[in-house]
């Protein structure tokens, strides 16, 4: 069920949402509620890809952690055993 919501515009805001309803024949309630809509969609993809891109960041930091602790191991630890791409000695 639709609500209703009443928001104060600046005069030359409101001018031209009222110019661009009519020549869209819509009314202005029409043509504000679609540009809410829209800029919701577009702030709440952002935010996924915010979301996305820290999730990405704190991967990246347990990866360089490991890779930390691997790389000054005391035991030696032979890092190519643990690398996904072989030397170019070892592919021929």
């Amino acid at each position: 069920m639709p609500r209703k919501l009443t928001i104060d515009l600046d005069d030359d805001l409101a001018e031209r949402l009222a110019e661009v309803a009519s020549e869209k024949g819509l009314t202005a309630e029409h043509v504000a509620a679609d540009c809410v809509a829209q800029n919701f969609e577009i702030s709440a993809r952002f935010l996924a890809l915010v979301q996305r891109f820290e999730a990405i960041d704190n991967n990246l930091a347990v990866i360089a952690e490991f890779v930390g602790k691997a790389s000054t191991s005391s035991e030696g630890e032979d890092l190519w055993r643990i690398c996904r791409w072989r030397r170019e000695s070892e592919k021929r």
